[in-house]
């Protein structure tokens, strides 16, 4: 007698009940082992995925805060990125960061800012900011005012090879402020100046903290001056009918120029500003990015041979300065500026 007759006679002598409990245990056991199986897998493929996530909104987070530190470097007119916070959660993250900004050598808040990133495109964009800005101005008049999140006014740029029909002078209200304040403003130039030119320009009785860079092709200049528009005429039908509109002169803000910050992170005066300007813009071209191709561009506008930028390349058409009421009023009917535009007001103490 075999094997399988033996386990056949062994069954069949103890009943059927028998052998079905015997395979309703085996298969309660095969049940336990594929959900054990199952929790092991689930919990290693969990981890792997976990760590996987950790790791490369980690790299992201960094990725962004390098890339927010070299934009900061050229652009933002007196503003600084101070202390930040990186919060990873699933697929996203999200960095959130403060900026701050001097008056004469002291650090004021300049307002609070998120950023997000995230390693599948489709959910980029769920956090952050839509604007800088506290409200949407209404209307397109070359006088409108803009206001950052904190209140503070943002300042105009004037462009010297553009006439505009009214330039901002709110160096003619300084005496209107109190004399325990010190503040920011944008002074816009008549012409190009060279960065030793404007040194032994500005009075020494005030910090001269950022140079506004001429970034600025001929055909850039064009579109920043008045030009007539064709409009469709909506009420006609068919809309076949234009009119003309005379676009406004275009006056730039604080987010849309470039330049140089002649003050560290600490508010110390920087020995050579212009070699952390041309540094920048030199690495920001060959590190791909969101900013990658303004690098380049920045790169091609400014290096005249283009292999490099010297500092005989770079031509000031504004800077921003800070100080009190005192020091500020010395700038007051200095034939070289064209406009000037009050951004921050503190208290000096």
């Amino acid at each position: 007698m075999n094997d399988e007759e033996k386990l056949k006679e062994l069954f069949e002598d103890k009943g059927p009940s028998n052998f079905d409990k015997v395979i309703k245990k085996a298969k309660f056991f095969s049940i336990i082992r594929g959900i054990i199986t199952s929790i092991l897998v689930f919990t290693v493929v969990s981890f792997v995925g976990l760590v996987f996530n950790a790791t490369t909104l980690n790299k992201l987070g960094n990725d962004k805060k390098a890339e927010l530190d070299n934009y900061y470097r050229i652009a933002h007119p007196n503003s600084y990125i101070g202390s930040d916070q990186m919060d990873d959660g699933l697929l996203t993250g999200e960095l959130d960061y403060v900026t701050y900004r001097f008056l004469g050598n002291k650090p004021i808040l300049d307002g609070n800012n998120k950023e997000s990133y995230t390693y599948l495109p489709l959910i980029n964009g769920l956090y952050g900011d839509i604007s800088g800005l506290l409200y949407e101005a209404s209307g397109d008049s070359e006088q409108s005012k803009r206001y950052s999140k904190v209140g503070k006014n943002v300042m105009q740029f004037y462009h010297p090879s553009v006439r505009y029909t009214k330039y901002r002078d709110d160096l003619s209200m300084i005496n209107k402020i109190e004399e325990d304040k010190v503040m920011e403003i944008s002074l816009s130039f008549d012409k190009s100046y060279s960065i030793s030119e404007v040194k032994s320009m500005i009075p020494q009785n005030m910090t001269l903290n950022w140079y506004w860079v001429d970034t600025y092709t001929k055909s850039e200049v064009t579109e920043l001056s008045s030009h007539i528009e064709k409009i469709a005429n909506e009420e006609e039908v068919p809309v076949n009918k234009t009119e003309k509109h005379i676009s406004p002169n275009i006056i730039l803000y604080e987010d849309e120029v470039y330049g140089i910050k002649s003050i560290d992170e600490a508010g110390k005066n920087k020995e050579t500003p212009e070699k952390d300007f041309i540094d920048t813009i030199s690495y920001g071209k060959t590190k791909k990015g969101k900013n990658q191709q303004l690098y380049e561009t920045l790169f091609s506008k400014l290096s005249k041979d283009k292999v490099k930028i010297t500092k005989d390349n770079i031509k000031i058409l504004g800077v921003v300065v800070t100080g009190d009421k005192d020091s500020l009023k010395l700038l007051k009917n200095k034939s070289f500026i064209k406009a000037s535009s009050l951004g921050a007001v503190g208290d000096k103490y």
